[in-house]
C-alpha cells in the first residue's frame, strides 16, 4: 500500500476525490494520492451499479451524472429513496457492515463513477481515520433525512410536495429577484415514487397547490408564487 501510494502522485485537478465530503479533511496532495486508487467506471442510462442482495465490497463516488437508489418492495414495485449526484457517495453501509446491499442503484443518465474497492478503502481508513468519521457523519445525515421523510409520509400529499419543492435549488436566471423558480430535477414518475404516491396523484397535488395560488407550473419549471405560504403549509401540518 505504501509503495503504491508513493507512486503516481500526479495532480488531478478534476478528480472525484476533490468533490467528496468524506475526503475533504485531506490535504490536496493526499487527495491526489487517493485519486490514484479510484477505479473509473462508466454507465449508460438505465444500467445498474448494483442490485439488491449483492456483496459489492465497494464504495462508489458519482463524478458526473446521477444514480437513483430504490428499495424493491415484496410486490416488485420500486420505491425511490434518493438520487445520488456528483460528489456524493453510495455503498458506505455495505462497506462498513460487510452486509449485502439492500437497494438497487441505477444510472438515470450517462454516469461516470469513481470506485474504491474494499481492500484499498480499508487501508485508506487506517491511514486517514478522519475518513471513517466523515463516512459515519454522512450516514447519520442520511438517517436524519430518512426520519424526516417518514414523518412527512404521515402528512398530506400537498405537504410532501411543498416540502420537496422548498428543498430544490432556485434557478439563477430569474428575471426578477421577487420571482422564485425551481426546476423539477426528475420526471414526475420518479418524484411521485420518492414522495410515496402515484404520478397521477402527484399531478393532482400540484394542480391543487396551483389553484391555491401557491405556485405556478410550466413544464418542469415551478414558480413559487407564495414561498411563505408553502413554508406555513409544511410547518402547520408537520
Amino acid at each position: 500500500m505504501r509503495e503504491r501510494l508513493l507512486v503516481n502522485t500526479t495532480k488531478h485537478e478534476d478528480n472525484c476525490v476533490r468533490r467528496v465530503r468524506i475526503f475533504s479533511g485531506l490535504t490536496t496532495q493526499q487527495q491526489d494520492i487517493v485519486a490514484t486508487m479510484a477505479r473509473p467506471e462508466s454507465l449508460g442510462d438505465g444500467e445498474l451499479v448494483h442490485g439488491p442482495g449483492q456483496r459489492t465490497g465497494k464504495m462508489f463516488v458519482v463524478h458526473s451524472g446521477q444514480i437513483k437508489v430504490s428499495r424493491v418492495l415484496p410486490s416488485g414495485r420500486k420505491q425511490l429513496l434518493r438520487v445520488v449526484r456528483p460528489g456524493e457517495t453510495l455503498g458506505e453501509h455495505a462497506f462498513l457492515t460487510g452486509e449485502p446491499t439492500l437497494e438497487e442503484a441505477e444510472a438515470l443518465e450517462e454516469t461516470r463513477l469513481c470506485v474504491f474497492v474494499h481492500e484499498d478503502l480499508a487501508e485508506l481508513i487506517q491511514r486517514y481515520p478522519a475518513i471513517a468519521n466523515r463516512m459515519l457523519g454522512t450516514l447519520g445525515e442520511r438517517l436524519a433525512q430518512t426520519e424526516h421523510q417518514l414523518t412527512l409520509n404521515a402528512q398530506s400529499l400537498e405537504v410532501r410536495i411543498a416540502d420537496y419543492l422548498l428543498q430544490q435549488p432556485l434557478l439563477r436566471d430569474n428575471a426578477s429577484a421577487a420571482t422564485l423558480r425551481v426546476r423539477l430535477p426528475l420526471n414526475k414518475k420518479d418524484i411521485a415514487s420518492l414522495l410515496g404516491t402515484t404520478p397521477e396523484s402527484f399531478s393532482r397535488g400540484l394542480a391543487r397547490l396551483q389553484r391555491k395560488n401557491l405556485l405556478g407550473i410550466a413544464d418542469d419549471i415551478v414558480t413559487l408564487r407564495d414561498p411563505a405560504g408553502l413554508e406555513a403549509l409544511v410547518v402547520v401540518d408537520a
